[in-house]
């Protein structure tokens, strides 16, 4: 047992009552388990989802089965007058239950069971898949039901919050719907969001419940983005299903999590499914999710193994070296084999979780609120809480963590009561003190248990130099770290223009990137690791961008009128490896100030014209023209003797109009805004012509050619 702050009361619904008819022949029991604050008591409940074909898996949900106008009390009191395990239930089909019955796990409740905070600032980095077979239209409207009961923040598509895919990770087509599929999604989809509230929700929808499909969509989730990967199903381990934890389930970096089950020791309870431990749980790097039945009594929460939880020895998977060095391991009899679970949560539906689905199991069943267990809940509870400690922290097998805690009671209560089924004095299928199989090494209190110590500890962030340009090197520089790091690691990661939504970039392992044409318009920043001898930290860049594309462009000029020989800027993007620009048509000198602006004399002789700039990729005109306000474009003749009259044209001529050859004033015999008649002075030599005006346009400009006398 273990204290905990007193909470709210709960909401519990009426459940949805009907499954298809295969389900009720073959696996469809009503469970006994010991009821809130009853530990004599029992309940009635309901295997959502079929018996598997081969190579198929069930969702692992159960529905707690509580009839309209009954009590819970009087739900686990019916079933205490009925000893035979048959279904005597009626569908009530079509009926809503549109408020929560009060008395079960909400997720307030929760969060006070399990010692956890609302929310932490690594909980925003994390995003959790939730793989289920079939579609659930109603995913995305059922938790914003659950949101708005709970007082929870909205996860919507619509503020990146909540993300939908298929087996291929795209949005569409999305599969068939199917009733059964999508009870199992609400429960994974609201419990992963009740604990994680600031975690991304992805739902990856596999077209069948066909393992090749299910492990379609997980690699999908990992290749989206998904940190953390929840799976609510299985079915009884094969050797054939070798193949599968290695392409399908094997992430190294990323928590896969699996429910163990819900048919008790070796899938006991079930009749109808073959002998064995589940599968993907039973995977060696998969965590396998256990269960418990959880109540509370005046602040004090107790667990206990829940009866019907999955567990065994694994006759396909040996043992990870973290899980066969825990202590209590020879216990189990399971020698070099794996044995599930690792850690568990609350999966009794006796103790069950509040969750609301509005899309009947079949045509015309009861929607609403319902309560609800089975491993399906406790595997995204366990996704949440590694949500909300960051993930993985950069280790390999993240199971490796949790094994390290063994023993901790302030990190994981140990939970040393209960069974599920008969395995003479083995501890595969009953809790006691140390590790055990239905409840693996106990359930989490607070983030404890997912904590790496000695860690390095990031004191100021990496930051990134250069240029957010196409072709352009990106260079990181190393934040400041504590725990004295002994070598680093780079992953550069492509984010939306806010800067926000960021995903690893594919070979992007260096500590310098050179953005393609893919990042143009993205913001680009680096997750930098640091390792010492305990393990890695990681630390992200603040984003820089958006990136601009290696073709020149144009946005603006810092003025658009001027004099020759006057200067302006050139604003706008991929202008560093400019090699030509001109005004008009003549070409004007030029400076690069950056990518983002050049600097340019208004050559002399110009007309009137826009600006066009030329580049190793590309050229570009300005949108606007440049108007050229007093310049010398011709004269004539190019050569005479002093007191010879040459006629000088151009733009901005006025009165005061002084003209100059090569230093030397002339006299200028007539005058209009476009047109100078002048003298030769005496003693003129070689040089351009000059027009200095002192009403404006005020200034001195000077001929492009040379005059001769």
């Amino acid at each position: 047992m273990r204290r905990a702050r007193p909470s709210g009361a709960g909401a519990v619904g009426a459940a949805r009552i009907t499954a298809r008819l295969g389900l009720a022949l073959a696996v469809a029991s009503l469970c006994s388990a010991a009821g809130a604050g009853d530990a004599a008591g029992a309940h009635r409940a309901k295997h959502v989802c079929s018996k598997p074909p081969p190579g198929s898996a069930a969702c692992l949900a159960e529905r707690l089965l509580i009839s309209p106008g009954e009590t819970p009390a009087g739900a686990r009191a019916a079933a205490r007058r009925s000893l035979a395990r048959t279904h005597r239930i009626s569908r009530h089909a079509g009926i809503e239950n549109k408020k929560p019955y009060a008395g079960y796990l909400t997720p307030e409740r929760l969060h006070g069971a399990y010692g956890l905070p609302a929310e932490t600032p690594a909980g925003a980095t994390q995003t959790i898949a939730l793989v289920d077979a079939y579609n659930d239209p109603t995913a995305e409207a059922d938790l914003a039901v659950f949101d708005s009961e709970f007082g929870l923040p909205e996860c919507t598509t619509a503020d990146g919050c909540f993300t939908k895919l298929n087996q291929e990770g795209r949005a569409s087509p999305l599969p068939a719907d199917q009733g059964e599929w999508a009870a199992e999604i609400s429960i994974d989809v609201q419990m992963a969001h009740a604990i994680c509230e600031s975690c991304r929700i992805m739902l990856v929808e596999a077209s069948s419940e066909e393992f090749e499909d299910l492990g379609a969509a997980v690699n999908a989730a990992v290749a989206a983005g998904a940190t953390i990967v929840s799976n609510s199903y299985g079915e009884t381990e094969a050797p054939s299903y070798v193949s599968l934890a290695e392409t399908d389930y094997s992430h190294p970096g990323i928590p896969v999590l699996a429910s163990s089950g819900d048919c008790g020791y070796l899938n006991g309870d079930c009749p109808a499914l073959r002998s064995g431990a589940n599968f993907p749980a039973s995977a060696a790097g998969v965590i396998a999710v256990g269960g418990t039945s959880l109540s509370e009594h005046e602040g004090t929460w107790t667990s206990s193994a829940w009866s019907e939880a999955g567990s065994g020895c694994s006759t396909v998977f040996d043992a990870a070296p973290w899980q066969s060095a825990v202590a209590g391991f020879p216990a189990t009899g399971c020698g070099s084999g794996r044995a599930v679970a690792d850690i568990a949560a609350v999966a009794d539906p006796a103790t069950g979780v509040d969750v609301y689905d509005s899309t009947p199991e079949e045509p015309g069943g009861p929607t609403g609120w319902g309560v609800w267990g089975g491993t399906s809940v406790a595997s995204p509870i366990l996704a949440g809480e590694f949500g909300l400690a960051g993930g993985s922290l950069g280790v390999a097998y993240p199971a490796a963590t949790l094994y390290a805690h063994a023993g901790e009671a302030g990190a994981i209560e140990d939970v040393t009561s209960g069974a599920n089924g008969e395995c003479g004095s083995a501890t595969i299928c009953r809790a006691l003190t140390g590790y055990d199989g239905p409840t693996g090494l106990g359930s989490p209190v607070g983030l404890g248990a997912f904590a790496l110590g000695g860690l390095p500890e990031n004191l100021s962030a990496p930051t990134v130099s250069g240029v957010p340009e196409q072709g352009e090197v990106l260079s990181e520089a190393h934040g400041s770290w504590s725990g004295s790091p002994t070598s680093y690691t780079y992953q550069w990661e492509r984010c939306n223009p806010t800067g926000t939504d960021c995903h690893p970039i594919a070979g992007a392992s260096a500590q310098t990137y050179t953005p393609g044409e893919a990042d143009v318009g993205s913001k680009i920043r680096v997750r930098e690791s640091a390792r010492n001898e305990v393990g890695p930290a990681s630390a992200d860049s603040a984003p820089v961008g958006p990136v601009a594309s290696d073709v020149p462009a144009i946005t603006g000029l810092s003025t658009y009128a001027g004099i020759t020989g006057s200067r302006l800027i050139v604003e706008g993007s991929a202008l560093d490896t400019a090699t030509a620009v001109t005004l008009g048509a003549g070409a004007a000198p030029f400076t690069v100030l950056s990518p983002a602006k050049l600097e340019v004399t208004v050559p002399d002789g110009a007309k009137s014209g826009k600006i066009s700039v030329t580049t190793a990729h590309g050229s570009v005109r300005s949108k606007a023209k440049f108007t050229v306000t007093l310049s010398i474009t011709a004269f004539k003749p190019a050569g005479a003797e002093p007191g010879r009259t040459v006629t000088i044209k151009g733009t901005g001529f006025t009165a005061s109009s002084a003209v100059a050859f090569d230093g030397t004033p002339a006299t200028v015999l007539s005058e209009s805004a476009r047109k100078l008649k002048v003298l030769v002075p005496a003693g003129a030599a070689s040089g351009p012509i000059t027009v200095t005006n002192v009403a404006a346009p005020a200034g001195t400009v000077a001929s492009a050619l040379v005059f001769t006398p």
